[in-house]
């Protein structure tokens, strides 16, 4: 985009136009909107489009054309800027890359909420809210229960911590006994054996 650099684009996700007959989505920066698309008489395409800015209501139209996998065109905010633009199409092959690593996922039950609640500050949260929005673990990959299990009994620990910090950083507080039993009693588990990368960009530590 002539306005604005590749990083800016890429700011919270890749910046992206996904199209699929007369819909589509797009992303830049921190903009998101839905996009209505019509074939104009040139060959070309007029689309109108209507999201949020960071929250803030915004919508505007644009105009593009496509060849050979390639998007070139201009989009518009309505009383703002306005941006040429160029986007590549991307392959699936080129899209989906399976890593070499497992995913879980640590379900709070009732035995850590209880432990919430007998803090020295306690925290009355229910499941729901504390189960809101968590955390994915990569883990070693795995293809069979048992070599599921060999990679829990490494990171569990890890896990365990990770959890108990996210609430309360005090580790006098924290249980005593912090073994896989009690792991599994404080947590459910929702494993996944295959992850795969749609991201383009190299994998940054942050």
């Amino acid at each position: 985009m002539e306005l604005w650099d590749k990083k800016d684009i890429d700011l919270v996700e890749p910046g992206f136009i996904r199209i699929t007959g007369n819909k589509g989505e797009l992303h830049f920066i921190c903009v998101d909107g839905d996009m209505d698309i019509r074939k104009d008489k040139t060959g070309g395409y007029k689309s109108s489009w209507d999201g949020n800015d960071e929250c803030d209501p915004v919508s505007g139209f644009g105009e593009f054309a496509c060849f050979d996998g390639t998007l070139t065109g201009r989009i518009y905010f309505y009383d703002g800027d306005d941006s040429s633009v160029i986007a590549k199409k991307i392959s699936k092959e080129r899209a989906l890359k399976m890593v070499n690593r497992s995913m879980v996922m640590a379900i709070a039950k009732e035995p850590f909420r209880e432990w919430l609640l007998s803090l020295p500050d306690p925290c009355d949260d229910t499941l729901e809210e504390i189960n809101e929005d968590r955390t994915a673990y990569l883990i070693p990959e795995y293809e069979d229960d048992k070599q599921r299990d060999r990679a829990l009994k490494k990171v569990f620990s890890m896990i365990f911590e990770d959890q108990l910090a996210e609430w309360w950083t005090r580790e006098e507080d924290w249980p005593q006994k912090r073994d896989i039993r009690t792991f599994r009693n404080w947590f459910d588990l929702q494993f996944h054996s295959v992850v795969e990368d749609l991201v383009d960009d190299m994998l940054v530590d942050e």
